[in-house]
């Protein structure tokens, strides 16, 4: 048993070796993705993005560390040739998406799905079902990432549209002096002049309802409800998401007509941080009341093992 457990460990210590010299390999052929590199860790442009896909990336790793003793445990399993031919697929469509990203695009968000794309892809390749896991967290990854824009893409129009009809009405019900054309908000402020602002798809709420989707979706890996009550979930989680952004737009439109355009563009960068939390922190309350309890939840695990909530 001994010598048998030690060729194990000497295979996966080979394989893990092969795969951190493909992985080197492939980043040195595609190293033009990373020559903006630093603009990662740039405040001007992670403000421009949005920080929400850096919490959901965050979230993916701690789920993967607490989920690390299913991988390793499958890891030692072994592959075989379903795999195997995944793998390959999975190998062949990462580096399309790495070559697309280097030579058309410059989405930082894009790139970082490509570069975690290219890392599970090639595991999968070497560790066969030990990727199942990092393969859900990658997919939920890139719809973070990728929500928000499938969203302007297919609804750029209707979408920003009524969030600012609606908003603009209930602003005019409170008496604050505010006018709507087309998606351009002008509000006159009691500091007297006029704010002039446009309500965007990502100012709508695209950028909430992604980072809701994502983590609703790490919820699901961990303790899944009945489908009747996994729907009504989610319906009532898209509409919590939702208003508590159109609560945000109503506190900055606020914020600007009582205190001009600098404290509506503050409340505009940093409200759904405080927003947003305290919402999703209801929704677990009712999520987890309404879904059956494992021996183990990660997400008890996570809670019990941190002394204070990560959002």
């Amino acid at each position: 048993m001994d010598r048998l457990l030690l060729r194990q460990d000497q295979s996966a210590l080979l394989k893990v070796g092969l795969l951190c010299a493909c992985l080197l390999l492939t980043f040195w052929i595609f190293r033009s993705v990373f020559a903006g590199s630093a603009l990662l860790f740039d405040y001007a442009t992670l403000k421009q993005n949005g920080f929400y896909f850096w919490a959901i990336l965050v979230l993916c790793f701690l789920w993967a560390y607490i989920k690390r003793t299913e991988i390793l445990a499958a890891a030692r399993r072994g592959t075989d040739a379903k795999w195997l031919t995944l793998g390959i697929i999975l190998v062949g469509a990462s580096v399309g998406l790495l070559y697309f990203v280097a030579t058309f695009s410059d989405s930082i968000p894009l790139t970082l799905f490509t570069i975690g794309f290219v890392v599970v892809a090639q595991f999968s390749l070497f560790f066969g079902p030990a990727s199942k896991i990092p393969l859900m967290l990658l997919g939920l990854f890139g719809i973070a990432v990728g929500f928000p824009m499938l969203l302007e893409s297919t609804a750029a129009a209707w979408f920003p549209r009524a969030t600012a009809v609606l908003t603009v009405s209930t602003l005019q019900l409170f008496r604050l002096p505010v006018t709507l054309n087309g998606v351009t908000v002008t509000l006159n402020s009691l500091l007297g002049y006029d704010i002039v602002t446009k309500v965007d798809t990502r100012c709508a709420g695209s950028d909430s309802l992604a980072i809701f989707l994502a983590i609703f979706g790490l919820m699901l890996i961990d303790r899944k409800p009945q489908n009747k009550v996994l729907i009504g979930l989610l319906v009532f989680g898209v509409i919590g998401t939702y208003l508590q952004n159109f609560a945000r737009l109503l506190l900055l439109f606020a914020a600007g007509y009582y205190y001009g355009g600098d404290t509506l563009w503050a409340v505009h960068d940093y409200a759904s941080y405080i927003l947003f939390p305290v919402w999703f922190l209801g929704f677990t309350v009712v999520y987890l009341k309404f879904t059956p309890k494992p021996e183990s939840s990660s997400i008890e695990r996570m809670a019990s093992s941190e002394s204070s909530p990560e959002l």
